[in-house]
């Protein structure tokens, strides 16, 4: 196993600080580097995008050494980080998720795990996201993000290089999986908005926002809905259109066993 790579690294997510895919996340992150910090949203801030809190003010609460819960979304959590703790000395690399689910196609835009990656590249932080796509949600298998999270980020990192990164997890268990591969984001999957109606107990009406999907719309053999149905890790870059380091468009994982 390699020893640290970084002095520091900045995790957050969008699933909550309490999230079994943060815990995931900060083992692995230990591993590269010789500080951690996690700041987190205090609940689910799914679909949160990257907006960030102007109508309220952002509340802190300590949860363990350099971890916090942030009241706010997830790229309040990277703004608040930068400006509180960090100063002159940011952090080398930002990691964001690990998601419960996949976030590819047209829900990258929503996705409160890539905003908080695309605020810290707005803030010339290099930083990853990372999701673990799912069949049930009740059967989230994480192996894929524990065998292979760790020699992914050790590839796309590259000191001085500002870049930004999306990376998604096949939903099969980590023997299945050969390679990652360099590819698009897709389009074409939501086909409307819909509204789910209601009244609460004082008969006032509400309304639930969501979409209609499609998962058979026709794709591509590079973007990210193909690469995963492949049972490969899909890489995705964000504001750029760098293949993977070294020109390649594809990663044997194997060799993250020399590495």
């Amino acid at each position: 196993m390699q020893g640290p790579m970084v002095q520091r690294i900045l995790i957050t997510n969008d699933d909550g600080i309490n999230a079994p895919g943060l815990a995931v996340l900060e083992r692995i992150a230990r591993r590269l580097a010789e500080e951690v910090w996690v700041v987190a949203p205090e609940h689910d801030r799914s679909g949160a995008g990257q907006s960030i809190s102007i109508h309220s003010p952002l509340r802190v609460f300590e949860s363990g050494e350099k971890r916090y819960a942030v009241s706010g979304t997830p790229a309040d959590c990277v703004l608040y980080s930068l400006a509180e703790w960090f100063g002159e000395t940011p952090p080398d690399l930002v990691l964001s998720g690990v998601n419960c689910g996949a976030n590819i196609s047209d829900s990258v835009q929503y996705s409160g795990t890539v905003g908080a990656v695309l605020s810290a590249e707005h803030m010339n932080i290099p930083a990853i996201a990372l999701s673990q796509a799912f069949l049930t949600r009740d059967g989230i298998q994480w192996s894929p993000v524990e065998a292979y999270a760790e020699g992914l980020i050790r590839k796309l990192y590259q000191p001085g290089e500002n870049r930004a990164w999306n990376v998604n997890f096949p939903a099969c268990d980590a023997s299945e999986i050969q390679v990652a591969r360099w590819c698009r984001q897709s389009t074409g999957s939501i086909q409307r908005p819909r509204l789910l109606s209601g009244r609460d107990a004082r008969s006032l009406p509400y309304w639930w926002l969501g979409f209609e999907r499609s998962s058979r719309h026709i794709v591509a053999p590079d973007v990210d809905v193909t690469v995963l149905r492949d049972k490969a890790i899909a890489v995705t870059p964000l504001r750029h259109e760098d293949p993977l380091p070294g020109g390649a468009l594809e990663i044997e994982l194997s060799a993250f066993a020399a590495d």
